[in-house]
């Protein structure tokens, strides 16, 4: 609801702000792309924004694929379009857990298409009917909140919490960089941190 109030308030018409949440799905980068086509940035500019965001999405198939097994052309197309913070962190965690038992590819097809269609009808819900909502209610909050709770059950070991650390100290010390770009440094960072951390594990 918050990425369809957002995307009108930043004055996207309705028509475009649809477009958008189908298009896209990703809330993150929507938001930032009405906040840049209501600066009148450069469409170089709110491309670039929009792909740098969303770069954490290559990361989250390379760890997924190894566990969906063979899947056909399509499903790959179907599932790469759905693919999503939320939909990625649940199947993690359970494709983790030993005793599982449910079969991968239809858990992650369920997480993705469930997240989808309430994240397509919630959206149309800000856009149409953001005005309403009142302003004490805080809903900006709801952003870092859901990202926290996708964050803490994927922290089980040094690697991953010394990730989290670093990713979110560059993110705060840079965050008054134009374009996000301190969020993409602090991703970058945590990565380079986990990843390291990892290699001198398996070398101790």
């Amino acid at each position: 609801m918050l990425t369809g109030v957002v995307t009108i308030a930043a004055g996207v018409s309705p028509v475009k702000a649809i477009f958008m949440t189908l298009a896209m799905f990703a809330g993150a980068a929507q938001v930032s792309v009405a906040q840049l086509m209501a600066e009148h940035s450069s469409a170089i500019i709110i491309v670039a924004t929009a792909i740098m965001i969303n770069l954490r999405f290559i990361m989250y198939s390379a760890s997924i694929t190894p566990y969906l097994g063979t899947v056909s052309l399509w499903q790959r197309l179907f599932l790469s379009y759905t693919l999503s913070d939320q939909a990625y962190a649940v199947s993690i965690v359970e494709f983790n857990k030993p005793d599982s038992p449910f079969l991968r590819a239809p858990f992650f097809a369920g997480a993705c298409t469930s997240l989808y269609f309430t994240w397509m009808f919630a959206t149309l819900c800000g856009i149409f009917f953001g005005a309403l909502i009142p302003p004490s209610w805080s809903f900006d909050f709801a952003v870092p909140l859901t990202f926290l709770a996708l964050l803490v059950p994927n922290i089980t070991d040094r690697s991953t919490a010394l990730a989290a650390f670093i990713a979110a100290l560059v993110a705060l010390l840079t965050v008054s960089l134009p374009y996000n770009m301190g969020l993409m440094l602090g991703a970058v960072s945590g990565i380079a941190a986990g990843y390291f951390s990892e290699r001198k594990k398996h070398h101790d």
